[in-house]
């Protein structure tokens, strides 16, 4: 598993950035809760002020509680000041061991250009207004598939969003209707992401989805 030790969520849809954070803490094995002590929330409830962020290094540098890594969730990152984003910024690109930070954020240019530079970004599309119209895309016939997958191409831009967007979608459906055949499907989705995620080909991991 590579995970980026440094993660920006660009994004509006607080569903997604949900999914997607669920996921990251999923993969790290921990659960995405308020009560988990080796999760360090900041957001509304705490606010985004400067000593706030200057807890964060305090709390990393003690081990963790019940985990073997420690994760830090910055929500809604614009909110932080200009003295709060220079605050961590060496955190940022030395996080420690085992160690990892998450900035949910509306649009990138919101932050410092050297945040944004120490991160991985991961740029997340808004939940099309019905998913069903696109699932046409993954669930016809092969022909119809790799077709799809010519016209997409190698642009991140266009197949991250589109599994992003089928992996909500079939979550959703596996939730109201359990069965083994969306389960497997929504397995290969998750690991299609994971290697888009981890600077794979964007189109071998469309394929891998269709092929495999």
């Amino acid at each position: 598993m590579n995970k980026f030790p440094s993660t920006i969520i660009i994004g509006q849809n607080q569903k997604l950035i949900n999914h997607q954070i669920d996921q990251f803490c999923f993969d790290l094995n921990h659960k995405f809760d308020q009560n988990n002590p080796d999760i360090f929330i900041i957001n509304q409830d705490t606010g985004w002020g400067i000593d706030q962020v200057r807890k964060i290094k305090n709390w990393l540098s003690q081990k963790p509680f019940s985990h073997q890594s420690k994760i830090v969730i910055i929500f809604d990152s614009q909110n932080l000041n200009t003295e709060s984003q220079n605050a961590i910024l060496k955190n940022l690109e030395e996080p420690g061991d085992n160690n990892y930070f998450i900035l949910t954020v509306n649009k990138s240019s919101s932050l410092l250009k050297t945040v944004i530079s120490r991160c991985h970004q991961i740029k997340l599309s808004k939940v099309i207004e019905d998913p069903s119209k696109e699932i046409i895309k993954i669930s016809s016939n092969l022909n119809s598939n790799l077709l799809l997958s010519e016209q997409l191409g190698k642009n991140k831009e266009d197949i991250l969003p589109l599994l992003q967007n089928q992996l909500f979608y079939f979550q959703q459906l596996l939730v109201k209707n359990p069965n083994k055949q969306t389960a497997v499907l929504i397995g290969k989705i998750i690991k299609a992401i994971n290697m888009i995620n981890a600077n794979v080909d964007p189109k071998s991991a469309l394929d891998f989805v269709f092929l495999s």
